[in-house]
């Protein structure tokens, strides 16, 4: 099994500057895009964030691919069969895979990657999402099976992850890819430049001879870059300028709905919120429609917890938009915390003030600098509310719903509900969202949208849920 590599070593590899790849790029047929921040890691195994991600998603491909509307298709398998029972994918290998140095790529290759990220001593941030793996074998080289330990409808869409990218035995992660494009070199806070991957089985249809990463945290910094023509895509657009871009750069402004929900956590296990009768007089209470405005930033009101745009879920939604009087017969106090950021403290204040007006609840506001936050966070102290956001790991609602089991780490108010739960286990998504959702365990706030300025000259850029752009499906 490849060697486990502690992200510290990853981040150190990174940093350095990388070159010799195959065949250099010609800057004129260069593709620019503003990427928020460096990468954590380009170890698929470690990796963590979407400035990884986004990269990640152009140096390497897995079994399966996102297509440009974020469509699962084929990628390094060329087909694959699934059991009557769902419980055994086979799947086989295109003959022409291979790596970004000419090697063939194997299917021991995918038995070495899924292997290290599902081992205990990788300690893969996402490698939760292959839990239901109980084992993966390759009978040759272009055969893999992968056996699970319970049926899993979104399984495929885990595959096109970065946690489920290909590994190599005798490689540092990222120095050699497969996918369409290959690491030319890394300057960590200025730039990450790829190049066109030669052995990639595609690569005749791969237009852009390079692709630039740049890593701008301030959205009005990348706006200037934009309009300077030294960027074609941004990674978002700054709230302030929204409304002067749909009237200046409309055919530009690409906004759209994205699997991202911000919502307020409760802890069920401590009174006043373990009576569901005062959660939900909590959740009753925030005008979402007021709260919104006020970001100006775009979002979508939420009145569920699982965001538009999964094609074939109907989501659950409460019935009710409006506010109430107040019905609390006792004075209540509750702890709110949340981390630093405008956004954040905005809406601490908004949600207080509306508690207070419409209830009479004293709240009290905490704020904590991110760390201490998480720290908070994990030791369960020092709140009974506190703020969070979760974005879609893939298309399917068991990715937001599977926060709730009574067994996931990331289950905030601590939920427990059979009810729920067995409905998961049979797979009534929508009815277990409802189960859940009449018990008020969380007050979903917004849905969020992705935000991009697109050049007129780049062409293949669709809007899609998980917000995902390989620069392979872009032209100019």
């Amino acid at each position: 099994m490849l060697a486990t590599r502690s992200l510290a070593l990853a981040l150190l590899f990174a940093a350095l500057l990388l070159s010799g790849c195959t065949q250099p790029a010609d800057d004129g047929n260069v593709l620019r895009r503003g990427n928020g921040g460096d990468p954590g890691t380009l170890d698929p195994a470690l990796a963590q964030d979407e400035y990884a991600f986004n990269v990640l998603a152009d140096l390497y491909e897995g079994l399966v691919a996102y297509g440009p509307n974020g469509e699962i298709r084929p990628g390094v398998a060329e087909r694959w069969d699934i059991s009557n029972d769902g419980l055994s994918y086979t799947f086989t290998l295109r003959a022409d895979a291979r790596w970004s140095d000419g090697q063939p790529l194997t299917a021991n290759d995918f038995v070495t990657s899924l292997s290290r990220a599902k081992a205990p001593e990788t300690a893969a941030p996402l490698g939760f999402l292959l839990d239901t793996v109980k084992g993966v074998r390759a009978p040759d080289d272009r055969s893999l099976v992968i056996d699970l330990n319970a049926p899993a409808p979104h399984f495929l869409s885990v595959l096109a992850m970065a946690i489920a990218m290909p590994a190599r035995e005798e490689n540092d992660p990222g120095t050699i890819s497969n996918g369409a494009f290959q690491l030319d070199k890394w300057r960590p806070g200025e730039l990450l430049r790829i190049v066109r991957n030669p052995y990639y089985y595609a690569a005749a249809d791969v237009t852009f001879d390079a692709v630039e990463y740049y890593p701008i945290n301030d959205p009005a910094n990348e706006l200037t870059r934009y309009r300077a023509g030294e960027l074609d895509i941004t990674m978002t657009v700054p709230t302030a300028s929204l409304e002067r871009l749909r009237e200046e750069h409309a055919d530009e402004l690409r906004i759209a709905p994205r699997l991202a929900v911000y919502y307020l956590a409760l802890d069920l296990t401590e009174p006043p919120l373990d009576d569901p009768a005062v959660r939900e007089q909590l959740s009753r209470a925030i005008d979402r429609e007021t709260l919104v405005e006020l970001l100006g930033r775009g979002e979508q009101p939420a009145y569920g917890f699982v965001p538009n745009g999964l094609q074939g879920y109907a989501p659950a939604r409460y019935d009710w938009q409006a506010r109430l009087e107040p019905t609390l017969d006792d004075q209540l106090s509750v702890t709110l915390l949340y981390d630093t950021g405008d956004v954040h403290e905005k809406i601490a204040l908004a949600v207080a003030s509306m508690w207070q007006d419409a209830l009479g609840i004293e709240v009290i506001l905490e704020k904590r600098e991110w760390q201490y936050f998480l720290e908070s966070r994990e030791l369960r102290q020092d709140w009974d509310v506190m703020r969070f956001a979760w974005t879609g790991d893939y298309a399917h609602p068991s990715t937001f719903l599977d926060l709730f089991l009574s067994r996931s780490p990331m289950n905030l108010p601590r939920y427990a509900n059979p009810a729920f739960e067995r409905l998961m286990s049979n797979g009534a998504y929508a009815d277990a969202e409802r189960e859940m959702l009449d018990d008020y365990p969380v007050i979903p706030l917004y849905f969020y949208v992705s935000k991009h300025l697109v050049s007129p000259a780049i062409q293949g850029f669709e809007d899609n849920p998980l917000d995902v752009h390989p620069s392979r499906f872009l032209s100019r």
